[in-house]
């Protein structure tokens, strides 16, 4: 403690930005103030004189004095105010003041318009709590929001008139409002009320804009005409609008009836001198200060107005509700007597004899609010005076009202709001009877934003005159469109009745002639087919004998041209119904191919008659199944093998139902030949065989695709079966699935159970050995009748048992009983017997189908259950089967073609990869060529085009070596040359990239680079060559050996100015060369450069300690670039560059020539240079300008 008060004393100026300081158990508080902006020195009735400031300082103590007694506040004490009159300063330099003011943590009050206000204030970042604010937060842009407004929002009366309206399913109302100029405030507030119904979808059938203090009678009794609900908006003073034309309603006694109801809205601001009056009742009856004699109204019609009457109002809740409320209430009033100085310094002021106790309620709800929020930063040590981090714990949190009322803040940084509700009731506790403020419109929580009804004692309970709720619109609608004239009853009674039974006997008449046309057409033989209609095909397909035996089973397959997918090539001539012209004729009618090979028809039973038979012989040849042309289309022909048929009343009816039976999943019946004694079942024909000679062809590869549609169409034909007027199938075998030329499954051979349960079976050898029974069901084995006798559930139920055989030959692919050894009729009688008491009933082997989906063997082996009650329904098995069909089209060819739209895809997708992998491999081709050719050379070549020597008039070359480089390859390992060259390369690689040069070759240490070609650049390349030699030295002084560490690199540099030749030499591995005496020049100047050896270099390697060999001392020494005089000719006309006279030199072969050292350059004047060159010479563009002066002394 004595350590704090010395550094307190020391340091006086100290401007604190936290609330306390903690001392071991000692924890001191800093006091925390707000300002608070008030027109406290404005008179009553001035124009600046902003209502009810008067007792903002007294209920400020009062709150000052809960606040800091207040113990559940952990951190938080010591709140201050310091109060600002704004009658004196304006409100934005006021705000100003406070926001700049470092002890200030918030602002308070603020005036109506306070955009400026909380504008400075959002700038400064400081935290502004607002009473009376009514700006638009909308409106505030580009600066963080720090201001929370305290006030009620826009939007309550909007969502407190939606709350009835639905409450009461009104959908037609009329709204009313001043036509006087509304503020800002109250223009939102009615713009919002009709944003609101629109949304909602209420018609507005009447908007009025009334003068409140003119004679509107004519307009009500208009109005009253269009609608039956009201909404009265009124924002004037003493509810001027709402009286006039409520009691105007009241006169037209269109209230009394209780066929009308408004809902009245007050603004309290304009209205709390009267609301708040002490004599309250007698003027909230007569809404205000003003009485009923103008109106012709008694005190009784004033009950019966008010009965269908609300008042909506935004001021606060009333005292009686909460003890809390009004203690703070009497407090306030008490204090009130007692002036505060400040701001009340000036006794002459006189303020409002009624208190604003909307602001008041608000100030304290304001103090509670900044309270919760600071104590919750600084619990967790969030810094109050950060107003971006301190103003995240003022937004979406509830507030505690002293009302006793709940309300919340949202995001945004706004009071959500309420709404007061009055209503006209006898009040015990105030011993009247008038308007009283009953119950309050709001949210319940901060997440729930739909608005409830929270009451007040009394509750709000409105007592309808009719004891009902009006409607929104007259029965007979506002214009009587809705009723007729008025009518005898007697004779609409009369004419009713007579429709009635006029209609009843017309639909009993319809109904009678129905039968009667159903019943005359079942007795016409309507589905008998003449045979002579008929014209007998001769027909062979490429299947296997055994296949034609299949197909031609009884229940099997009449398409007579069936064939596998591999083999569909089906022939079909005509019969013969003409006498043969040749022995050609009666044969042959095998196709392979180009080859024919000659059978007798009688060789296959029921695929054909011998062609010269007669008509009877033809048809009675037919043992099976045949195949005719019927009215221009292909149909089947099936034997019933019955010598005569008894077309009774229910054989015919079950032919119609035939007849009627039409689904894309089943076979077409078409009619029927009866000629005896041949009996023959017409029906279309399917070209692709059965299921059966499909899963026999072991060419035929299935996949999962396949066997799910296959699955699919069975279930959907034997579903639309078991709904159908036939009721169920009975012969559910894979010979009676049949493939159309779509490659959907169509089920056959079922219905006619009466008429085939008679049949006179004159079965072949393998029907007869039971091959026809092994999908049968045990209950239909054992039953002797016949099907005709057997109920729809039961055979339904064999359907179910029939279904599973059939799925498990499709998914085992080895017949319906598998690999089981027993005879068929073995099998037919295991199944037929009653199983013993607790023994296995006899079935298929599951193991067959063990590659199946667990789902199909689960639904096989529940569906072949010996109880038929025990079986799963179509239904149930269609839904378990049902991920097997997800995503499968209606037919297999539609599946192929998604296959093949899914594969097109795909081979887009993989060609437009391959594109972009090509495409990246020429990026790369095309980037090597460019490394080993000039760029114009390189495209010149991808083009085709021939690249011809060409001749350049002025170019310069530049040479380089490493002196020692011999000596030191003799002496190191060839990897570690390798890796010398390579890493010194490098470097220069990366460098010349910064200059417009060519790289023309490097041999071993020597290295080449040209510039002015194969793009002439003007007389820039000697300058390029220069300042490329200058950083390659600077670039050189750094360069480390790694196998040498301590050693350093030296380059000798030779260049020369002049004319060249140059071009592409040789087919393999084709270089850019130079020709021409410039280049031979160029390295004559680099191999007779100085040789110098370093002594810094010599002190440098003693101090390190190392033996400086011989080889080493040729190695070192400060070289320079040397330079023909040429070349010297070229930069001196370029400018920027030093250059030092060598003298003569004797060169090999060139004799005496004049040299010059390139001592530095001025890289400013180079910038220039280039800068103004590049447009003419597009080559300079690569030359990067260099920001360093390369200066070698």
């Amino acid at each position: 403690m004595v350590f704090l008060l010395l550094f307190l004393l020391f340091f006086p100026n100290v401007v604190w930005n936290f609330d306390k300081i903690e001392l071991e158990d000692i924890i001191i508080y800093f006091p925390l103030k707000v300002d608070y902006l008030a027109p406290f020195g404005c008179a009553t009735g001035t124009s600046c004189d902003d209502e009810g400031a008067g007792y903002i300082p007294s209920a400020m103590e009062i709150a000052l004095d809960r606040i800091n007694a207040n113990k559940d506040l952990e951190v938080f004490h010591n709140l201050s105010v310091n109060y600002v009159d704004t009658s004196k300063i304006a409100g934005p330099m006021a705000a100003r003041n406070a926001a700049v003011n470092n002890t200030t943590m918030a602002v308070m009050g603020l005036s109506r318009d306070c955009y400026i206000q909380s504008t400075v204030l959002n700038i400064n970042a400081k935290i502004g709590i607002s009473d009376i604010c009514e700006m638009d937060l909308s409106s505030v842009k580009g600066f963080d929001q720090t201001t929370v407004l305290m006030n009620s929002q826009t939007n309550s009366l909007a969502k407190s008139v939606v709350y009835f309206l639905t409450k009461y399913n009104w959908k037609k109302v009329a709204l009313v409002s001043p036509s006087t100029t509304l503020s800002a405030f109250d223009s939102r507030v009615r713009s919002d009320l009709l944003d609101a119904l629109t949304v909602n979808k209420i018609d507005i059938q009447v908007d009025s804009r009334l003068d409140p203090m003119a004679d509107f009678t004519e307009k009500v009794k208009d109005d009253a005409q269009k609608a039956r609900i009201f909404i009265i908006c009124d924002f004037s003073s003493n509810a001027n609008l709402l009286r006039n034309y409520l009691f105007k309603l009241g006169e037209l006694n269109k209230m009394q009836s209780g066929e009308y109801f408004v809902i009245g809205y007050i603004a309290y601001n304009n209205n709390y001198q009267w609301l708040e009056a002490s004599s309250r009742d007698q003027r909230l009856l007569h809404l205000g200060s003003m009485d009923i004699n103008d109106y012709n109204l008694t005190e009784n019609d004033l009950h019966e107005v008010y009965k269908n009457f609300i008042v909506l109002t935004d001021g606060p809740p009333p005292a009686e509700p909460n003890s809390t409320w009004e203690e703070i209430k009497n407090q306030v009033t008490e204090k009130k007597a007692m002036k505060v100085c400040p701001p009340f310094c000036n006794t002459s002021i006189s303020e409002k004899v009624v208190p604003r106790w909307d602001r008041i309620k608000l100030l304290f709800d304001g103090v509670q609010y900044l309270a919760d929020a600071t104590n919750d930063a600084l619990r967790v040590g969030s810094n109050i005076y950060q107003s971006s981090i301190f103003y995240e714990y003022m937004i979406s949190r509830q507030i505690n009202s002293v009302t006793g009322v709940t309300e919340y803040v949202d995001g945004f940084g706004a009071i959500v709001g309420s709404m007061q509700v009055y209503y006209h009731f006898s009040s015990s506790n105030r011993n009247a009877y008038g308007l009283f403020p009953c119950a309050r419109l709001g949210q319940t929580s901060l997440k729930n934003t739909q608005w409830a009804l929270i009451d007040y004692s009394e509750g709000l309970s409105i007592d309808f005159v009719n004891k009902s709720a009006p409607k929104d619109t007259p029965d007979c609608g506002f214009y009587g469109e809705n009723c007729g004239p008025a009518t005898n009853n007697t004779f609409i009674i009369v004419i009713s009745v007579g429709v009635a039974i006029l209609i009843g006997l017309a639909i009993a008449a319809a109904f009678l002639y129905k039968r009667y046309r159903y019943e005359r057409k079942l007795h016409s033989l309507f589905f008998m087919i003449d045979r002579n209609q008929i014209i007998l095909k001769k027909h062979t397909n490429l299947m296997s004998q055994a296949s034609l035996r299949s197909m031609a089973s009884i229940h099997g397959s009449f398409a007579a041209a069936s064939q596998t997918l591999r083999d569909s090539h089906f022939f079909i001539e005509d019969y013969g119904n003409h006498p043969p012209q040749d022995s050609s004729q009666m044969s042959s009618i095998f196709h392979t191919g180009s080859t024919a090979r000659a059978n007798p028809f009688g060789q296959f039973p029921g695929f054909g008659v011998s062609p010269g038979n007669s008509e009877d012989e033809k048809w009675h040849q037919l043992k099976e199944f045949g195949v005719g042309l019927f009215e221009g289309r292909m149909i089947g022909l099936k034997r019933i093998y019955r010598t005569d048929v008894e077309l009774t009343r229910n054989v015919r009816l079950e032919i119609a139902q035939l007849l009627e039976a039409t689904n894309s999943n089943t076979l077409e019946f078409v009619g029927m030949v009866i000629h005896s004694p041949d009996v023959f079942l017409v029906h279309e024909l399917a070209q692709r065989g059965s299921l059966k000679d499909i899963l026999d062809n072991e060419d035929m590869a299935l996949d999962d695709v396949f066997r799910s549609q296959m699955t699919k169409d069975i279930i959907a034909g034997l579903e639309y079966l078991h709904s159908s007027p036939i009721g169920c199938h009975g012969r559910l075998k894979s010979t009676n699935c049949l493939i159309d030329g779509r490659w959907m499954v169509r089920l056959s051979s079922f219905g006619l159970r009466e008429m085939r349960s008679e049949e006179e079976w004159q079965r072949e050898e393998g029907v007869q050995e039971g091959k026809d029974d092994l999908w049968t069901a045990p209950e239909l084995l054992r039953w002797s009748t016949g099907l005709g006798q057997c109920g729809h559930l039961l055979v339904q139920k064999a359907d179910v048992y029939s279904l599973s055989i059939v799925l498990y030959e499709l998914f085992g692919r080895l017949g319906p009983w598998g690999d089981e050894p027993m005879e068929p009729r073995e099998i037919v009688s295991c199944v037929k017997r009653l199983p013993s008491s607790g023994k296995k009933v006899f079935r298929p082997d599951l193991a067959v189908i063990k590659e199946a989906p667990q789902i199909v063997r689960d639904t096989v082996a529940a569906a072949w259950t010996e109880e038929p009650l025990d079986r799963p329904s179509l239904f149930q098995i269609k839904r378990k089967l049902k991920p097997l069909t997800v995503g499968l089209k209606r037919t297999i060819m539609d599946n192929m073609v998604s296959i093949i739209e899914k594969l097109t895809d795909k081979l887009e997708r993989d060609i437009a990869e391959r594109n972009e992998e090509l495409e990246r491999e020429k990026e790369k081709s095309e980037m090597l060529l460019k490394m080993m050719l000039p760029e114009v050379v390189a495209d010149s070549l991808k083009l085709g085009s021939n690249v011809s020597a060409e001749s350049f008039e002025s170019v310069t070359v530049f040479f380089s070596d490493c002196p020692g480089f011999v000596e030191m390859s003799a002496t190191s390992k060839p990897i570690d040359i390798v890796n010398f060259l390579n890493d010194l390369y490098t470097v220069f690689d990366r460098i010349i990239d910064q200059f417009d040069v060519y790289k023309v070759e490097t041999i071993a240490d020597a290295y080449m680079v040209a510039s002015g070609l194969p793009v002439p650049n003007g007389n820039h390349h000697a300058g390029e060559i220069a300042s490329l030699g200058l950083a390659l030295l600077s670039a050189i002084d750094a360069f480390k050996i790694r196998h040498l560490p301590n050693e350093k690199v030296r380059l000798r540099i030779g260049m020369n100015s002049g004319p060249c030749v140059a071009g592409v030499v040789g087919l393999k591995m084709p270089r850019y060369c130079l020709f021409g005496d410039t280049v031979n020049t160029a390295s004559r100047m680099e191999s007779n450069g100085i040789r110098e050896f370093s002594d810094s270099t010599v002190f440098k390697s003693l101090e390190l300690g190392c033996q400086i060999s011989d080889h080493l001392k040729n190695f070192g020494g400060s070289l320079r670039i040397n330079c023909s005089e040429s070349a010297k000719q070229v930069l001196d006309q370029l400018g920027g560059y030093v250059m030092e006279e060598r003298g003569i030199v004797e060169m090999k072969g060139k004799g005496k020539q004049m040299t010059y050292f390139v001592r530095g350059e001025d890289s400013e004047l180079r910038r220039e240079r280039i800068i103004r060159e590049r447009v003419k010479f597009a080559s300079l563009k690569k030359a990067k300008i260099q920001e360093k002066t390369y200066d070698f002394e």
